[in-house]
């Protein structure tokens, strides 16, 4: 009883009034569709957060549908920017029936999860919070002292050079304040699917810059070694909002 009302209210967080944050988090809920309800849930989503997340009365919620990856064709629930003290606040009883009636009924909740923004490593030149689409990278780093850091220090020779170069796209990075998952993920907000034709989700002739700035073989060095040492991988998921 009561993993099914966490598995209720944690995903529901309460709406309310959205203050200024230091900092950017979002609530992101992963979710399986039931059989056959792939249109009710989309229908019923959009339902619920236009009467309970729609950003007037508290933080907006979207729906995106997973493309790619080990949750492609499940749907991943989010909302934000929010802090932590909208968990302090009582959902109401209408509220949790209405989660109840036209999203649960379609779809049962995987995983949920906080992240926060990092914004010394984010670089965001259009100042965009929420994107439509999105290449989402999740690199699960190793557990112990000096690996995250480590993932960090590489992500960050990225943003040096994204910066020094003038990038047009952004690029966010995510962590769990909650250590509840060891990952960093990065966030490539997209227009069209013409981005994936050069195979990096990046703009094409980026790491030629890259090691143009940084020197020869530096890719492998300063990303690519690194990366090898401190995770366990990648995954990649393409997500696209439902609307």
């Amino acid at each position: 009883m009561v993993k099914r009302i966490l598995g209720i209210i944690i995903p529901l967080m309460v709406c309310a009034t959205l203050v200024a944050q230091d900092y950017v988090m979002f609530n992101l809920t992963t979710l399986e569709l039931r059989e056959g309800q792939n249109a009710a849930l989309q229908a019923g989503a959009k339902r619920h957060n236009a009467k309970y997340h729609d950003g007037t009365n508290g933080p907006k919620a979207y729906l995106w549908s997973v493309h790619t990856g080990p949750k492609a064709g499940q749907y991943v629930w989010g909302m934000g920017p929010i802090q932590f003290s909208h968990m302090d606040e009582d959902l109401s009883p209408d509220h949790i029936r209405d989660w109840d009636n036209n999203v649960a009924k379609y779809a049962k909740i995987t995983e949920n999860s906080f992240m926060i923004r990092d914004e010394a490593l984010t670089y965001n030149p259009e100042g965009e919070v929420v994107g439509a689409n999105s290449l989402v990278k999740r690199f699960k780093v190793k557990f112990g002292p000096g690996h995250m850091d480590a993932v960090k220090e590489a992500v960050g020779e990225i943003t040096k050079v994204l910066e020094k170069t003038n990038a047009k796209f952004a690029r966010r990075v995510y962590t769990s304040p909650l250590r509840d998952k060891y990952e960093l993920m990065l966030v490539y907000p997209f227009d069209s699917w013409t981005t994936f034709e050069d195979g990096q989700g990046l703009t094409q002739g980026f790491w030629k810059s890259f090691e143009k700035i940084n020197g020869k073989g530096s890719q492998k060095k300063l990303v690519g070694d690194v990366l090898e040492k401190h995770t366990h991988g990648i995954t990649n998921e393409v997500m696209t909002m439902v609307k």
